[in-house]
């Protein structure tokens, strides 16, 4: 397809994805004028909102973090995609198909990534294909065996694709050799691994039940092996390893299945045997990590599917530091967490096979909130009447609940523990304060230096004079209504070039863009500027793109700045001319300004 094809391509997949209803998947936008404002899921954004969505220009920008762009730059960010992933999603969305954009060194590098992605796909498919036979047959006794004491039935057995890798150095590279692959395509896979004299052996050649790791659109992803032989010093969980199309940060085991729930939470297990077991026993909404610390990655997936997360790790030491360590990121994600305590049984398959599932069921309506989980583990490491350690669960609890922002949850928790120590709230809150303080502190430092980093943006490294920001004004302004193909007629007829938008490298590279973009009669809207730009310059390039809040006559508003731009311009010509003691060019500034005037 023909480069011009393409853009168009992408202009009509932008245009049938509204960026109002994609990024209210994501959170609650509000009217302002004539955009839209809403707290920005692509950060830790929790008190003010700072994400404005221009509706008119299909644009985006987080006055925050920084992000901006379109519809696409939105989806990369929120999920985690390159720019071609992210064009797929949004155009599956609408049912468009996408075409070849790739032209000769680029269409070679494209196609053999696409190609070894897609190479990626097939083995995989192969793979769980003949891991799930296996278990069938009478070389996968010992998984089968091992399944059913878990009391795994059939039909789940079937509908996680469960298999078998039986022991030995080349089952699976035999398989899949008669289907074509060579090891090379296998390594690239990660299903096998690669000896020091250059020779191939099956990663999973120890005897293990396969877990296939599926992603959210359905495709085999990579494996996870439990070894069923008791004795071995093999470990008892290994992932095949992070390939071309699997990371581990980015997806959660049983999520495929998981999404179609539709459920209000998520029960968030710590591993592949919990979720199968709860599936099979009605809890269509439990995932796992993949053997992985809990990451952000991961809570943006949550809330993608579900405003609400319920914890449910083990019981032991090891599960709690990993329970608050994932509550802290979900809390931090704008996930509404709670913290399941299995009472009886290590974890929550022993569970439910000694209570049931209408008992786990009462667990989960349990569930204590994050804090109150965080507190209450907390209050078990100190002895209480002890007045050192008094002194330090306070310490504790104040940085606890210096995270909560809703006043009221606050006054509740402070009340309870004040109440429980005999001390008065009032001291728990001034621990909160101090705290509170100390990060308001650090968070105006950071502004102070954002600020003061703007500002030499804008001056070239010297303090910003009045005249220094109302030029850089003049200049983001004016640039914002060069989206109308008028104004820039109007910037050129003045004789205003690319080069006296001084302020900011950004700005010439901006206007130059606008100026070639006018000049070849192509499109200036925000898209078509977007396109056209540098991935690390979109997020700066949207804000400068939707600040022209509720103007309705952009041609009229430009005279304003253009008569700064046009002021500075003739000043700074006037000095070159003092300088170089060009007479002839004062006389005809002088003239210039006079004509001006009558």
């Amino acid at each position: 397809m023909a480069g011009s094809d393409f853009q168009s391509f992408i202009d009509e997949v932008v245009m049938r994805n509204d960026i109002v209803d994609i990024i209210s998947e994501y959170t609650t936008l509000k009217r302002t004028g004539n955009n839209m404002m809403g707290l920005c899921p692509l950060h830790n954004d929790r008190k003010s909102p700072s994400l404005s969505v221009s509706p008119d220009k299909q644009m985006f920008h987080c006055f925050g973090c920084g992000a901006g762009g379109n519809v696409i730059h939105f989806i990369q960010a929120a999920m985690n995609l390159d720019f071609m992933d992210a064009l797929k999603y949004l155009a599956d969305r609408v049912h468009m198909e996408m075409p070849d954009n790739r032209t000769g060194r680029d269409k070679q590098k494209q196609l053999a990534i696409s190609k070894k992605r897609e190479k990626i796909y097939e083995i995989n498919a192969q793979a769980a294909r003949y891991f799930f036979e296996c278990l069938a047959s009478p070389a996968g006794e010992p998984g089968l065996t091992y399944l059913k004491n878990r009391m795994i039935s059939n039909s789940t057995i079937k509908r996680f694709g469960l298999g078998y890798a039986p022991e030995g150095w080349s089952n699976l590279i035999n398989f899949l050799k008669k289907k074509g692959y060579n090891e090379n395509d296998m390594l690239d896979a990660g299903l096998v691994k690669k000896r020091d004299n250059g020779t191939f052996y099956d990663a999973f050649y120890d005897g293990r039940v396969i877990f296939p790791i599926i992603d959210v659109r359905g495709n085999v992803i990579a494996f996870g092996g439990r070894v069923v032989k008791d004795g071995t010093d093999a470990p008892k969980y290994w992932n095949t390893p992070e390939t071309l199309v699997f990371k581990k940060k980015d997806n959660l085991f049983g999520l495929n299945i998981a999404k179609n729930a539709k459920a209000d939470r998520l029960l968030l297990m710590e591993g592949y045997m919990d979720v199968v077991s709860l599936h099979q026993n009605g809890f269509n909404n439990a995932v796992a990590s993949l053997g992985t610390a809990f990451t952000p990655e991961q809570a943006k997936l949550v809330k993608r599917y579900a405003p609400r997360a319920v914890l449910c790790y083990d019981n032991d030491e090891a599960g709690k530091k990993a329970t608050i360590r994932a509550g802290d990121i979900l809390f931090d994600a704008d996930v509404k967490v709670r913290v399941l305590t299995v009472t009886d049984g290590k974890d929550p398959d022993e569970f439910i096979k000694m209570k049931g599932p209408d008992m786990f069921s009462v667990l989960i309506e349990k569930a204590r909130p994050l804090i109150e989980y965080k507190v209450a583990e907390a209050e078990l490491k100190y002895n209480l009447d002890d007045l050192d350690d008094k002194v330090d669960f306070l310490n504790e609890v104040s940085v606890i609940l210096s995270r909560v922002k809703n006043q009221a949850q606050r006054e509740i928790y402070i009340s309870k523990i004040a109440e429980e120590l005999s001390i008065s709230p009032e001291s728990i809150s001034a621990g909160i304060s101090g705290i509170e303080n100390k990060e308001k502190a650090i968070l105006r430092r950071r502004e102070e230096n954002k600020q003061r980093r703007e500002r030499d943006i804008m001056t070239g490294g010297v303090s910003a004079s009045h005249r220094d920001r109302e030029l850089f004004n003049a200049e983001r302004l004016l640039l914002c209504l060069m989206t109308d193909k008028r104004v820039i007629g109007l910037v050129k007829e003045s004789g205003i070039v690319p080069d006296d938008f001084i302020r900011s490298e950004l700005h010439k590279r901006l206007a130059s863009l606008l100026f070639e973009l006018y000049e070849s009669g192509e499109g200036t809207e925000g898209n078509d500027i977007l396109n056209r730009c540098s991935p690390e310059n979109v997020g700066e390039i949207s804000n400068i793109l939707i600040s022209d809040k509720n103007i309705k006559d952009k041609y009229e508003a430009s005279k304003k700045p253009l008569e700064i731009i046009a002021l500075s311009k003739e000043e700074r010509i006037k000095e070159k001319a003092i300088s170089s003691g060009d007479e002839e060019e004062l006389k005809r500034l002088f003239e210039l300004k006079r004509k001006k005037k009558e």
